[in-house]
């Protein structure tokens, strides 16, 4: 039995190590950067490599692979190998290993013209086309619970993986879209990148702040987390020494507090349930400034932040720096390389249990 995942191209060493740790019974085979396969005698649930790895953006039980330059052969072949394994498939999911890493050259993770003509051909294809779901002809449209997808990845040119995958009522949000990338607008007005990552780690995370709440940002500058904090309805405390945009410096519910956060005066935290940050700074730097804010203040519901990976090696410290926020006191600490994150990883702490996320 295999299984292939993707993740981001980099991180394809730290994600064997994590997964040998894991899965004990799981052996690396194939891979190509941003692509990798193991090989397992045990049975698994593929949902279980995305939702327990770090760096895991989908995983999937391998079907098959085929060959070919003709968009209606690779449909025929695709159609023969799941009734192989008497497969009922409720959507087909086409996307893409990334060909860069997120960043280099403004690469940024998304599904690619051919892949939707691909996904076209597939679909028109089926030979139970009334069984599909009904947004089977939408690439875009989520995968719901109960339904069995059928996921096809270039992994080179003119050569395709299949697999498969099932969405149940647990399965994180990245299962349900092609390639885990969730369909975010990254606004022609937003003021920096962080904008997009926040954005996905909060439909990510399940934090779901009421409208209204107060949040610190921590690393605010430019100011595009603050940005999208703002727009969901939330007051911001924004801490950094480093000038921030003005169409959220001069935002109603915005106060720039212009200083390194161990200078700042607190007197504001009183007000503040929830914290995000993103700093350019170690890890354990990171977990220093935070610690010693939630340590001290009570009224502290959660907490978003990235933990910079400045060097790939550092992932093998994760488990070690996870267990360290759970000493603060917070039941729910989970971690993720989100798809737009870059060489870092993003942390969702909060007191209670998982609940439903900010709109998209």
């Amino acid at each position: 039995m295999f299984v292939f995942a993707t993740c981001q191209v980099g991180a394809e060493a730290a994600f064997k190590r994590e997964v040998a740790q894991m899965f004990p019974t799981m052996r690396a085979a194939f891979a190509r950067p941003g692509f990798v396969s193991f090989k397992t005698e045990a049975p698994l649930v593929d949902s279980d490599v995305i939702d327990r790895s770090l760096f895991a953006r989908t995983a999937c039980v391998s079907l098959g692979k085929v060959e070919t330059d003709c968009r209606n052969q690779l449909a025929s072949e695709i159609w023969e190998i799941a009734a192989q394994h008497h497969l009922f498939v409720n959507r087909v999911h086409v996307f893409r290993r990334d060909p860069l890493p997120v960043g280099e050259q403004d690469f940024e993770p998304h599904i690619p013209p051919d892949s939707l003509d691909i996904h076209r051909h597939i679909v028109e294809q089926s030979p139970t086309a009334k069984f599909l779901g009904s947004g089977a002809h939408d690439l875009f449209q989520p995968a719901q619970p109960g339904e069995t997808v059928l996921d096809v990845v270039t992994v080179e040119p003119n050569s395709y993986f299949v697999g498969s995958h099932t969405i149940s009522e647990a399965s994180p949000i990245h299962s349900r879209y092609p390639g885990g990338i969730v369909p975010i607008t990254f606004p022609a007005d937003a003021v920096s990148r962080a904008y997009l990552k926040f954005h996905e780690g909060f439909l990510w995370s399940g934090i779901n702040p009421g409208k209204g709440d107060t949040f610190l940002d921590i690393g605010v500058s430019p100011g595009g987390c603050s940005q999208f904090l703002l727009q969901q309805g939330m007051r911001v405390f924004g801490v950094d020494p480093g000038a921030v945009h003005p169409a959220v410096l001069n935002h109603p519910r915005f106060t720039h507090i212009r200083n390194r956060i161990k200078s700042a005066k607190r007197s504001f935290l009183r007000d503040v349930q929830w914290i995000t940050a993103d700093m350019n700074v170690a890890p354990n730097y990171t977990l220093d400034v935070l610690e010693d804010i939630v340590t001290k203040t009570s009224s502290i519901q959660g907490l978003l932040f990235t933990l910079k990976l400045t060097r790939w090696k550092l992932a093998d410290a994760l488990p070690a720096l996870l267990d360290r926020v759970r000493t603060w006191g917070f039941p729910d600490v989970r971690a993720k390389q989100l798809v737009f994150n870059r060489q870092e990883v993003m942390v969702a702490v909060r007191r209670g249990t998982r609940r439903q996320s900010v709109d998209s």
